[in-house]
């Protein structure tokens, strides 16, 4: 645009055709950037006045039950329960895990993306790495789901199966031997979703984490495509992928998790998220393969 505006004062000689064209570059810089950024604006507006609003009343009634995120979202029992047949043997595995208090705590580098709520300021949102070292600071009993050990359980986190580039190799993470059956069904469910697609190397499997705005680095840098879904049964928590809100709620979506800032939603109730893709360094590794190998 600013090339076609430019070139309009080259052309000297021809002052007529000169406005006729800028006239066409502001329409086409008010059409394709103006408008969809306004439209974008409002909608932003829109949604923190709501936000600003459920705030407010949380903070007026002193109540130790009621969250932003419930006050703006709708009630729980508004979704079904059902779950579609594809998921059903992958949320058997997680709710076994979960119920069992043996999921894997998250890796610190992980847990700088992720967002956890303060005890001693319930509206509050932090690292769960800043809420990991404050809780390893207390005498008192512990209260960070991320100051177990692993193995121990806890509220919320994330752990990988399948490979993971290390030492110049990919190297198998411990959810491979912790939780073969589950690490099997999930490979299975890609290939179910997605018949067309590559098989992945790895799957970062979470249960209820919220994500800040980030793009994926370290051992994600220069993976493939992403292939994300949610299961359970909760109300928000919808996929953010440039600005762009997707519900991933038993529908799986493809993304590029390193060149596009992505983000979860405020939830509420039981969110599990399945995260498929392969690292630079394992390259032609297959996860379903190392399953078969077990």
């Amino acid at each position: 645009i600013m090339r076609s505006w430019n070139l309009c004062d080259n052309d000297v000689n021809v002052p007529d055709a000169n406005s006729s064209r800028r006239l066409g570059t502001c329409e086409k810089w008010m059409t394709d950037y103006l408008e969809p950024w306004s439209q974008k604006a409002k909608q932003q507006l829109v949604e923190y006045r709501k936000w600003k609003k459920a705030r407010d009343t949380v903070e007026e009634s002193n109540s130790t039950s009621m969250t932003v995120a419930a006050k703006l979202l709708p009630p729980l029992e508004s979704i079904s329960s059902d779950v579609p047949k594809l998921y059903e043997k992958v949320l058997f595995y997680l709710r076994e895990i979960n119920s069992s208090n043996t999921w894997p705590t998250t890796t610190p580098k992980r847990q700088l993306v992720m967002v956890s709520s303060d005890n001693d300021k319930r509206y509050e949102q932090t690292s769960l790495a800043v809420s990991h070292m404050r809780t390893q600071s207390l005498k008192t009993e512990r209260q960070s789901a991320y100051s177990f050990r692993e193995g121990e359980g806890g509220a919320s986190g994330s752990f990988s199966v399948g490979a993971m580039p290390g030492g110049g190799q990919c190297e198998e993470p411990k959810g491979n031997k912790l939780f073969p059956e589950l690490m099997k069904a999930a490979f299975e469910l890609e290939i179910a979703l997605r018949p067309d697609r590559e098989p992945s190397s790895t799957i970062a499997i979470n249960r209820n984490a919220q994500f800040r705005p980030h793009l994926d680095n370290g051992a994600g840098a220069g993976q493939s495509r992403s292939l994300i879904v949610g299961l359970g049964t909760y109300v928000g928590g919808e996929l953010m992928v440039e600005g762009k809100q997707h519900c991933i709620r038993y529908k799986p979506l493809e993304f590029n998790g390193w060149t596009e800032r992505h983000w979860t939603k405020e939830f509420v109730g039981e969110r599990y998220s399945l995260v498929w893709f392969t690292p630079k360094g394992c390259e032609g590794v297959r996860g379903i393969d190392l399953c078969a190998q077990g």
